[in-house]
């Protein structure tokens, strides 16, 4: 090994050092949610700003049930589901700037020992808003969703054999959703927010997705562009609610409606127990309604039992 290499891996030991030493001292057992919580010392700012993040991560089995899912017809599966979500604030008495970065990724396993990723969804969103009045906020936010790995419908061809088709992949579609209005606090339950002025943005990346699917249209952008943009109005509902010592509930529906096209629906809901200090079950219901994808609703259930930390 080089000396150039060798002090390479000492400079990253030593980073990873300061990293594990600054976890340990703010790693600390919160009762009242049963969970670890990771609560960084960090330095003042100016102008009375705080600065807060959150991780929190997850590794279960699952459950899965489908209803009109992307080409595959089969259900009953057995997967795996791992989740990850970062959330970084900084804030003061009347603004606050958010950043949610999450992402989840699952595998199933089908009887016929095929295996493929399913649940594959990171999303960015990035929220600004400032309290006008009591219940009152201007927004402006935008939110980023893509998968990472490629997705496949399965399908059975001639004697018993597997037929792969690619469906999407990374960045194929991102889509991009951004927004500005009026957004309406719920008890400190959630927010609603009402987009006055929308855009959505579709961008792909694979120009031979077209080919692959046999498509001309993908996601409403047409063969021969990368991408496709709509105007038009959004509502996106925010609900973050604890029932109990051990009930968490989680909803997020975000609807988009461009001129003269049908309403994009896109909801998820959550509701998690937490069974132990590191075991937690949830049972998780997604609807996803667009008509350049399907005119049919989707729709997705997740049971999931496993481990679960909060930092």
């Amino acid at each position: 090994m080089t000396a150039g290499r060798k002090q390479l891996l000492s400079g990253l030991l030593m980073v990873w050092v300061l990293v594990f030493r600054l976890f340990a001292q703010n790693l600390n057992w919160d009762n009242s949610v049963n969970s670890l919580v990771f609560r960084p010392v960090l330095s003042k700012t100016p102008g009375g700003l705080s600065l807060n993040n959150e991780l929190d991560y997850s590794i279960s089995v699952s459950g899965f049930y489908f209803m009109n899912g992307p080409g595959d017809k089969t259900s009953d599966q057995l997967g795996f589901l791992h989740s990850l979500k970062y959330t970084f604030r900084i804030s003061s008495k009347r603004f606050q700037l958010t950043n949610d970065l999450i992402h989840n990724l699952g595998l199933i396993y089908y009887i016929d020992s095929i295996s493929k990723f399913q649940t594959d969804e990171s999303s960015l969103t990035t929220k600004f808003s400032y309290e006008a009045a009591k219940f009152l906020q201007f927004t402006a936010s935008s939110i980023l969703t893509t998968r990472i790995f490629n997705a496949w419908d399965i399908s059975q061809g001639a004697g018993g054999s597997v037929i792969k088709t690619i469906n999407s992949s990374f960045l194929t579609p991102l889509i991009c959703t951004f927004s500005g209005g009026f957004g309406f606090n719920i008890k400190k339950n959630g927010t609603l927010e009402i987009g006055i002025s929308s855009v959505k943005l579709t961008y792909v990346r694979d120009p031979g997705i077209f080919d692959k699917t046999g498509r001309d249209s993908f996601y409403g952008v047409k063969k021969g562009k990368s991408s496709f943009l709509e105007y038009g109005l959004s509502m996106h509902l925010l609900i973050d609610k604890r029932i109990g010592k051990k009930i968490q509930w989680n909803c997020d529906l975000l609807l988009f409606k461009a001129n003269q096209s049908a309403i994009d629906l896109t909801f998820k809901n959550l509701f998690a127990y937490r069974i132990n200090r590191f075991l937690k079950t949830s049972l998780q219901t997604r609807l996803f309604y667009d008509e350049d994808v399907s005119r049919q609703l989707r729709m997705e259930n997740l049971l999931s039992v496993g481990f679960d930390f909060h930092l």
